[in-house]
Parts: structure tokens; C-alpha cells; sequence
């Protein structure tokens, strides 16, 4: 009878399941693998579930951890660093001019950041350059998760906008 319930809690999520894997990993072959073991974990785990929460956002859960669990990886990391080591072969050879437009980019990257209200500056460099959890600057700045995601949204999309701006004004010059 378990084995039945699953068996039709799989076919119903299953879709949503993997889509939402994807938006980590972005390769649908390891989203394979990861809902394998998503799979496992919702069968041993079926009898801790408790029927006062939320299905999908246990299902969600589940599948959400197993992804965080598969990049902190070492397999992930070793991984990566193999499929990106011809990238790191070829920066000897990559011109000066290539070099001098991307330390260009950074640098304008940190100006408009540098240009951004206190909240949202804090939180893209904590999250982004010193790679700080929700959670970390959420205790760092004593404010909820929310408020640090918040922040993140809102600090990228100000961001985007000074970027779009730039365009506009670089195109409206020639």
C-alpha cells in the first residue's frame, strides 16, 4: 500500500520536482540523479512526514536539500573543476585586451555597487564576493532571512537598471 502512495506522489510531483532540481544544477542528467535519491529519501523517510504540514513543500524540501547536498560535494567540486580546467589552460593565452576589458567590467561592477543604498551593498557583497548563506547575513546584520532576500532582489535589480541605463546612453551617443 506505501509503495502505491509514492508510486502516485511520484507521478504527480515528478515534473515540478525536477524543474525545480534544474534551477540548481542546470544539467538534467545529474537532475536524474538527484531525484533518484529524492525518490529514496521520500520513501524512508515517509513515516517521519507529518500529516499536519504541507505535502508539496515537504516533496519541495526534500528536493531542494538533496541539491544543496549534491554542490557542496566534492564529486560536484572536482567535477567542475575538471570541465572548467581547459578554460584555465587557455587564460595564458587570452590577449591583454581581453584581460584589460574584464578588469573593466569588475571595475564598474564595484563602482555601481559602491553606489548602492547600505542594505543592498552589504548584502550582494556578503553574498556574492565573501559567498555568505541567507542565514550568515541574516545573523550578521540581526534581520530576518526575508529582509536579506529582499535586499538581494530588489540590490540585483537596481543593478540591472544602472547597466540598462548605461546601454541606453552608450547607444544614444553613436
Amino acid at each position: 500500500m506505501l509503495e502505491k502512495e509514492i508510486e502516485k506522489l511520484i507521478k504527480t510531483y515528478n515534473t515540478e520536482l525536477r524543474y525545480f532540481a534544474y534551477k540548481f544544477v542546470r544539467d538534467w542528467i545529474l537532475v536524474d540523479d538527484i531525484m533518484q535519491e529524492v525518490y529514496l529519501k521520500i520513501f524512508l523517510k515517509w513515516t517521519t512526514f507529518v500529516q499536519i504540514s504541507n505535502l508539496k513543500s515537504w516533496l519541495y524540501k526534500i528536493t531542494c536539500n538533496q541539491c544543496i547536498d549534491y554542490l557542496r560535494s566534492s564529486t560536484y567540486k572536482s567535477t567542475l573543476l575538471i570541465e572548467n580546467l581547459e578554460e584555465f589552460l587557455i587564460t595564458d593565452k587570452i590577449s591583454a585586451e581581453y584581460k584589460v576589458m574584464k578588469a573593466l567590467e569588475k571595475d564598474t561592477l564595484l563602482k555601481h555597487i559602491a553606489t548602492l543604498p547600505f542594505y543592498y551593498r552589504t548584502t550582494i557583497i556578503l553574498h556574492y564576493f565573501r559567498n555568505y548563506s541567507y542565514k550568515e547575513i541574516s545573523s550578521l546584520l540581526c534581520k530576518d532571512i526575508a529582509f536579506v532576500k529582499n535586499k538581494l532582489f530588489h540590490g540585483r535589480r537596481m543593478l540591472r537598471e544602472m547597466y540598462t541605463n548605461e546601454e541606453v546612453i552608450f547607444a544614444t551617443q553613436f
